[in-house]
């Protein structure tokens, strides 16, 4: 469904007719009328499109065409998304649907973000190519606003770019109007959020939200990697193939690639060798996996694959020995193939770029999802985080961070998806010494010593390593009763992930990649989970793993042993301020909020 097909077609058809009532139409107006069927289709290049509206709406006549243009806006031929917006309840119910529907609406790149206070609402997105669309998006928000709540409403303030042109939002706002050039801000008073709709239809938004083709929620990235996981051969993918599975023309999809700035190559490549890893971390033979994956013979798969990862196929099958299972491990590889797939949620969270990352929408999309939200909140509000948040944008933006966000919902997911599964019974407490770990890690060693790729990789390796515990006491663990009785026998974690290791040939941390690798990670963090694992004894903490397995170590056997931190670092050599920030950490962390 081309929505802003639909969606441009709608408003050139009401400026025709619009132009013929006022006899100003002229000869143009037949040949525009001739591409709105191309326009419907999506083939108009968004050059053409301003130019046909720019056509439509010249100087002279601006002021008359926004005067009356409102009236002749039909939203029931705007496409199924608009009509929904149509049928909410008020302005807030139609911006929650915004919040994740709003680029057929207002551009590829329009990165829209909602900021509330008591007294005001704003709406913020990006500037797109030409003005005179911008400035028909903002007119059609205002023409939906005053559908839902009524003719009276207005906004306060608007930014948009001008142009020296008069806006055609002037003739129907008293609102001031200033020069912006790079992001258009919208802001209305906030009692116009909650004023009832008398067109409010609970039938239609249940009819309409079922018909409205989830993959138009997703970003064009993850379009098209579904594509791709339909191909028997990924190697020999082209981008006309790809553009025939999304419904589109491949120029259309090419330019849909331009304004959203994808490498398509790269994209695929990306797939290609995470599909590779994947096999070689499995066992596959690499000339097995060549075949698989369409490469023409083994040579150019393995000279592919050296180039995207900067290790050779046959290394990294030697680091999937080692992550591959001896004696018990078997049976784990059952229990993962049986794992449920990510909330959408969070799947949704995890594959957002980072330019998409803002808080507001993280906020908007973690609110849909009533049970990470409670994680989010109860783990916010200990005292290590700071003072308890009031709001899940203060347990986002302030206590747990921005940029810690998706490691905390791959924890959460896990013991979302996994508790009912699980024999251990202190689950919550599993989750919270994972994340303890991560705080010692700081207090001991710190990030901020570490490049910002080092950081990420770390923070990944002490907040995921230990996930495998999830699989070990599952109940379709064959030995899940041996664990737990090697778990009451320990008195450290550290013993336990020895004995585990010793009685069923399990690497904890190999065993961790397993659940990584299902959930479609990429193969850095899985290369690495393997010097985690075997660890020699030593009271050296001048290496990462070492660093790593000790903050593992005094996080679970504090919290879930009861053993002294201080006890379990004398085994080891930190200096006195080391210990001090040890001894911070886990008294903050044992204190609950107020």
């Amino acid at each position: 469904m081309q929505y802003q097909g639909l969606f441009w077609s709608a408003i050139i058809r009401a400026l025709l007719s619009l132009r013929r009532d006022l006899s100003i139409n002229d000869d143009r107006d037949i040949t525009i009328l001739d591409n709105v069927a191309a326009l419907e289709s999506g083939n108009l290049p968004e050059d053409t499109l301003a130019n046909v509206i720019k056509a439509l709406c010249p100087i002279n006549h601006r002021q008359q065409l926004s005067r009356s243009l409102i009236g002749y806006f039909d939203f029931n031929k705007m496409s199924n998304l608009v009509v929904l917006l149509t049928a909410s309840k008020h302005i807030d119910d139609a911006l929650c649907v915004m919040g994740k529907q709003y680029r057929h609406l207002l551009g590829s790149a329009a990165d829209l973000t909602i900021t509330r206070d008591n007294d005001t609402t704003s709406l913020v997105f990006n500037v797109g190519k030409h003005a005179i669309l911008t400035d028909m998006r903002c007119y059609f928000l205002l023409a939906l606003f005053r559908h839902l709540a009524g003719r009276k409403f207005d906004f306060q303030s608007i930014s948009l770019p001008l142009n020296n042109e008069d806006p055609l939002l002037a003739s129907l706002t008293k609102a001031t109007i200033k020069p912006s050039s790079k992001q258009v801000t919208l802001t209305f008073e906030s009692k116009w959020l909650t004023h009832p709709s008398f067109f409010y239809s609970q039938s239609i938004q249940k009819m309409l939200s079922s018909t409205l083709e989830e993959k138009d929620d997703v970003p064009l990235k993850q379009q098209i990697k579904a594509v791709f996981q339909q191909a028997a051969s990924p190697a020999r993918i082209r981008t006309e193939w790809v553009a025939s599975q999304l419904g589109q023309t491949e120029s259309a999809l090419r330019r849909q690639l331009r304004q959203e700035s994808i490498s398509f190559s790269a994209l695929l490549k990306e797939f290609i060798h995470d599909q590779s890893c994947h096999l070689l971390l499995s066992g596959v033979k690499t000339d097995d996996a060549a075949d698989q994956l369409g490469f023409a013979d083994r040579r150019s798969f393995e000279r592919s694959f050296k180039e995207h990862t900067g290790i050779s196929a046959g290394q990294l099958r030697q680091i999937g020995s080692r992550l591959r299972f001896q004696k018990g491990n078997g049976n784990l590889l059952g229990v993962v193939e049986n794992l449920p797939p990510l909330p959408n949620s969070i799947q949704r969270l995890l594959n957002m770029d980072e330019d998409e990352m803002t808080l507001p929408k993280v906020v908007s999309l973690i609110e849909r999802d009533p049970i990470f939200q409670a994680h989010i909140m109860s783990k916010a509000s200990r005292a290590i985080y700071g003072t308890p948040p009031k709001s899940l944008e203060q347990a986002i933006g302030r206590n747990l961070g921005l940029g810690n966000i998706r490691h905390l919902a791959v924890i959460f997911a896990a013991q979302q998806l996994l508790t009912s599964q699980c024999r251990f019974t202190q689950i919550s407490q599993l989750t919270d010494s994972m994340l303890l770990s991560s705080e010692l890690f700081n207090a001991l060693f710190g990030f901020n010593k570490l490049t910002e790729d080092e950081g990420e990789q770390i923070k990944q390796l002490l907040l995921f390593g230990t996930l495998s515990l999830f699989l070990i006491f599952h109940d379709e663990c064959l030995f899940a009763d041996g664990a737990l009785t090697n778990w009451e026998a320990s008195e450290s974690f550290a013993d336990f992930v020895e004995r585990i290791n010793e009685n069923y040939g399990i690497c904890l941390y190999g065993a961790t990649s397993l659940m990584l690798l299902r959930w479609g990670f990429h193969s850095a963090i899985n290369q690495q989970l393997w010097k985690l694992c075997n660890p020699e004894a030593s009271a050296d903490l001048q290496n990462l793993p070492e660093q790593i397995r000790f903050c593992h170590n005094i996080a679970f056997s504090t919290l879930m042993k009861k053993a002294s931190p201080l006890t379990l670092a004398s085994e080891v050599e930190l200096t006195a301020e080391q210990t001090k920030g040890l001894a911070v950490v886990i008294s903050k962390w044992e204190t609950s909020a107020p």
